[in-house]
C-alpha cells in the first residue's frame, strides 16, 4: 500500500541564512571575489557581511571583463592572493554559520562548491567536518515553491528595483539569494 508522505512541517520565521556569491574568472575560472551576508529573515535586515577581492590573474574571461567587473569597480582588493581571500571568508564563515539557521547560495555548481572544497582543502586537518550542512540551493527553493523560471525573473527584478541592487556584484547577488529564498518558503514580509 502507498501512502502519502508526511505534510512537511512549517519554517519558523525569523531564520537566520547566511548566503554568498562568488566571483570567478569564467565558470570554471579562480575565483577573485566574494560576497556574503545573514539576513534576518523575520526584518529583511542583514545583520552580518563580508566582502573580499583579490587580484584577477590570467587573460579575464570575456563574459566577466563585460559584466563582472563593471557591477565591482568600487570593490576594493583587500587580499593578497585567492589563498587570503579564502581564508579571510573562512576566519567569517566560521563565525557567522554559527549563528545562522541554513547557509544558501544561488547556483553553487561550479564555482561556490569548489570554493568550499578549496577553503577546506587548505586546512583538511582542521577543517574535514567544518562545511555547510545542510548546504541550500536557490534554484531547488525556488522550483520547490512552484516558481517558473518568468516568476523567478519578475522576483528577482523587484528585489534589485527595491533594495538598489548590482547584478553581478557578489553582495548584491548574496542578497538577492537570501530576499528570493525568504520569500519563497514565506519567511518574509512579502
Amino acid at each position: 500500500m502507498i501512502t502519502k508522505p508526511p505534510k512537511s512541517p512549517k519554517l519558523a520565521p525569523g531564520l537566520k541564512l547566511l548566503s554568498f556569491d562568488l566571483e570567478a574568472n569564467g565558470l570554471h575560472g579562480e575565483a577573485f571575489a566574494i560576497g556574503a551576508i545573514v539576513l534576518d529573515t523575520a526584518t529583511g535586515e542583514i545583520i552580518d557581511k563580508f566582502t573580499a577581492r583579490c587580484p584577477l590573474e590570467g587573460d579575464v574571461d570575456e563574459w566577466v571583463n563585460e559584466n563582472v567587473l563593471p557591477a565591482i569597480k568600487d570593490m576594493p582588493v583587500n587580499c593578497t592572493d585567492q589563498r587570503a581571500m579564502r581564508q579571510a571568508f573562512w576566519e567569517w564563515y566560521l563565525q557567522a554559520e554559527a549563528k545562522s539557521d541554513y547557509v544558501l547560495v544561488s547556483n553553487g555548481y561550479p564555482v561556490e562548491y569548489r570554493f568550499l572544497l578549496q577553503c577546506q582543502e587548505d586546512n583538511l586537518k582542521t577543517r574535514y567536518w567544518q562545511h555547510p550542512f545542510p548546504l541550500l540551493d536557490l534554484a531547488s527553493i525556488l522550483l520547490a515553491s512552484g516558481y517558473d523560471t518568468a516568476a523567478k525573473n519578475k522576483l528577482t527584478a523587484r528585489i534589485v528595483q527595491e533594495r538598489q541592487l548590482a547584478r553581478h556584484n557578489p553582495l548584491a547577488d548574496a542578497t538577492i539569494a537570501a530576499l528570493s529564498a525568504s520569500e519563497a518558503l514565506g519567511l518574509s514580509k512579502k
